[in-house]
């Protein structure tokens, strides 16, 4: 029996999943990770604390799998858009922009001044984004301009870790997507756009290859820590909404897919790139699957606005809870449950660090509307939940403006494991939620293109159709949909009234900072 190891660097945490050649779960592993946010609306993590999370997990899915010595080869999965900035001695210049960090808007508003909206997106395939690397590497260039000297290459979360592993520098279609220096309908390298920003192409990983393609092996010292083969096969993996979406078998055109983590995504795979002409952060890239393309509308914080709930409002029941070996989110979900679908009017925002998908506005902040006196922290619990939904729908509702038609979506993240939330998500997008028999799917994308990559699988859909199952559906109910109809339409008017108010409160904080 073979055995994959899937590596999802994620925001949160490290996760380390190892699977057998027909799908089973061997051992999970995961340790958790920090953002740090020196200022408004910036975020950083320490690339030597990934690497730390990620051999405490490995370490702990290998030794629950018992397999170690059997894994064949290693995938990866990545939050994507982060800037990890490395020296000549490849050694990391400080923290990982990451992808929550607004602090580039000022240089995206350059960039728009060098390069056409047009010539844009026949290029990029998008309109620039501060979270975007090419925004961010102006931003350094012009704020910290020693450190940007000192750059000899910019590297994705994942392509940091696959370095430490096997001494290889490389990245892959997926990710480098969303740099805005990436030729995302060729899939190479955007000569046009390095030329007109002055960015130095030498910056960026030469090795540009497709997600399941190996670019290294496992060197001697690391597999004796982690209890593996050396010279095991390491391929290039994909960014984590890929990923994700090979794990969830997102992998032919017009599935639709929705994520609850950290970050909230929409995400879908097309056969050509599907190019939004608004300006409405709907992102495309190229997809893990050669030849396939895929776009997702993003939630910045989605799973993070329901751990600012638990951090916040539960930090005493949470050491409670975990003192008697609860989940204080079981807790939370079964308050939630007790209050009615729309929580009586209490409407949440979930802007905590700005929004992407479709305001793209790095002023806006979580707002609760409509709290009363009748309101308790079931109410506000619930309404986290539905507002983080109700964002998510406004990607669905791009997708059927496309043509797009939305009768099911599959569910991934820690939203997909609550029934409540699956529920909830059922009624606001109308339309069956389904979870797949891999629940973990960024980690379960990574180790799938680790089997295909060593050549276990012919290729990455053969995979998908032999590994990746329907595990149920949710239906969503009638009188539900029509009630969440009414307070999305609520919903959307909220952000236009707030917009200029938001403004001028970071005007206001930025004074007094």
């Amino acid at each position: 029996m073979k055995y994959f190891l899937g590596i999802d660097a994620g925001t949160s945490g490290i996760k380390a999943m190892i699977i057998d050649e027909t799908g089973k779960i061997s051992g999970i592993g995961y340790h958790e990770c920090d953002v740090v946010t020196p200022n408004p609306g910036w975020a950083e993590q320490d690339p030597l604390v990934w690497w730390d999370a990620c051999s405490r997990a490995v370490q702990q899915a290998v030794n629950k799998s018992g397999h170690g010595k059997e894994v064949a080869s290693i995938g990866f999965s990545g939050q994507m858009q982060g800037s990890t900035l490395m020296d000549r001695n490849m050694d990391p210049i400080g923290n990982c922009m990451i992808w929550l960090d607004q602090r580039a808007e000022e240089e995206v508003h350059d960039i728009e001044k060098l390069i056409s909206e047009q010539e844009m997106l026949d290029t990029t395939a998008n309109f620039c984004l501060n979270s975007f690397w090419a925004p961010k590497l102006l931003w350094v260039r012009k704020n910290n301009p020693a450190a940007y000297e000192k750059i000899h290459t910019v590297l994705f979360t994942k392509d940091y870790l696959r370095y430490r592993m096997t001494g290889e520098v490389a990245t892959e279609v997926s990710d480098a997507s969303l740099s805005f220096l990436m030729d995302v309908p060729n899939r190479r390298w955007a000569d046009n756009i390095f030329e007109k920003l002055s960015i130095s192409k030498d910056i960026v990983p030469q090795r540009l290859v497709e997600s399941q393609e190996v670019v290294g092996q496992l060197l001697p010292d690391i597999a004796e820590e982690w209890g593996l083969c050396a010279g095991i096969p390491v391929v290039a993996g994909g960014g984590d909404q890929p990923a994700g979406g090979v794990g969830t078998g997102i992998v032919k055109s017009g599935v639709i897919g929705a994520t609850i983590g950290t970050s909230g995504v929409v995400f879908g795979c097309t056969d050509e790139p599907l190019i939004d002409t608004k300006k409405r952060a709907l992102m495309t890239m190229a997809h893990s699957v050669p030849g396939k393309w895929c776009f997702l509308g993003l939630v910045l914080t989605a799973g993070g606005s329901f751990k600012w709930v638990r951090d916040t409002l539960f930090a005493d029941k949470k050491a409670e809870m975990a003192a008697q070996g609860k989940d204080i989110y079981d807790y939370m979900t079964e308050m939630a449950a007790q209050s009615s679908p729309g929580s009586e009017g209490l409407t949440f925002l979930p802007y905590f660090n700005g929004e992407k998908t479709p305001i793209s506005d790095p002023n806006a902040r979580a707002t609760f509307f409509g709290l009363s006196y009748r309101h308790g922290l079931g109410d506000m619990c619930r309404s986290v939940m539905e507002g983080v939904t109700f964002a998510l729908r406004d990607t669905i509702e791009i997708c059927r403006e496309f043509g797009i038609e939305v009768n099911e979506v599959r569910a991934n993240g820690g939203g997909a494991k609550s029934q409540l939330w699956r529920q909830i998500q059922a009624d606001i997008y109308n339309a069956n939620v389904l979870t797949m028999n891999m629940e973990e799917g960024p980690a379960a994308g990574g180790a799938i293109m680790a089997a295909v990559g060593s050549g276990h699988f012919g290729s990455i859909e053969e995979a998908c159709g032999e590994l990746v199952k329907v595990s149920s559906v949710t239906e969503p109910i009638p009188e539900n949909v029509k009630r969440y109809n009414d307070y999305y339409g609520s919903y959307r008017e909220l952000y236009p009234a707030l917009r200029d108010m938001y403004a001028k409160q970071a005007g206001i904080v930025e004074k007094y900072l």
